[in-house]
């Protein structure tokens, strides 16, 4: 079983890996024995730790030509940073959907040169990417634009061995959360929608995320994963 999942000799790109959900995914995947390159618009004290703001695509593009000359590959990149403003749409759509775009396709060559089976690449959607949630459109929009654009880019690097797939959470605990968990109104009503009656917790993503770093995933892309405790397919 520990050869099946094993991923102690993988590469992987984490963005969004100062907190949340990113810093967890991060910490967990160096603990499974992975080397570790964090992304973050924040200082990160730690290893192969770059500071990058999404929101400058130049920047993106001068980043992915720097890990590409340090690395001769990379076996998986899991896009997890992202906004979620209310005030500003073009906020949204750039650090959400464009630089997601040009980040990953400025490591194509060097996630080509994986020496798994494939390589593999995790974007983070959302429930937004399926349902329309009201007072945020820029972040229902770059959502839904990022489950295609995730699709899209499976069909066209299948050739190169390397997959795509999208993660989507539910309502996980975290920074991006904690309003609507702390106000009773607001928690009760999106726990209602739930199966499983409760607010997520970033470890509740370790799962999926190893099984689609290590190679037993091989034949698997273009797929959409819903943490969600049931939400999405939750009827009366």
């Amino acid at each position: 079983m520990k050869n099946t999942f094993n991923i102690s000799k993988k590469k992987c790109i984490i963005t969004g890996a100062y907190s949340g959900i990113g810093k967890e995914v991060a910490n967990f995947l160096e603990k499974c024995g992975a080397t570790v390159i964090r992304v973050d618009k924040k200082k990160i004290k730690k290893k192969y730790s770059y500071q990058l703001d999404l929101r400058n695509i130049s920047e993106v593009k001068k980043f992915t030509k720097k890990i590409s000359s340090k690395f001769k590959s990379i076996d998986s990149l899991v896009n997890i940073a992202g906004v979620s403003d209310e005030k500003n749409f073009e906020n949204n759509i750039i650090v959400n959907l464009i630089s997601n775009f040009y980040l990953t396709n400025g490591l194509i060559n060097i996630l080509k040169k994986s020496k798994g089976k494939t390589s593999s690449v995790i974007n983070f959607t959302s429930l937004n990417a399926e349902l329309g949630f009201s007072s945020n459109p820029g972040y229902v929009a770059s959502k839904g634009g990022l489950k295609q654009l995730t699709k899209s880019m499976a069909f066209d690097y299948s050739k190169f061995n390397i997959r795509f797939n999208n993660v989507g959470p539910g309502y996980i605990k975290t920074d991006m959360t904690i309003k609507s968990f702390k106000n009773p109104v607001k928690k009760k009503k999106r726990i209602d929608r739930m199966m499983i009656k409760k607010y997520g917790e970033p470890k509740d993503l370790f799962g999926i995320i190893i099984y689609l770093i290590s190679d037993v995933s091989s034949y698997v892309t273009a797929q959409d994963f819903y943490i969600d405790g049931g939400f999405l397919s939750k009827g009366i």
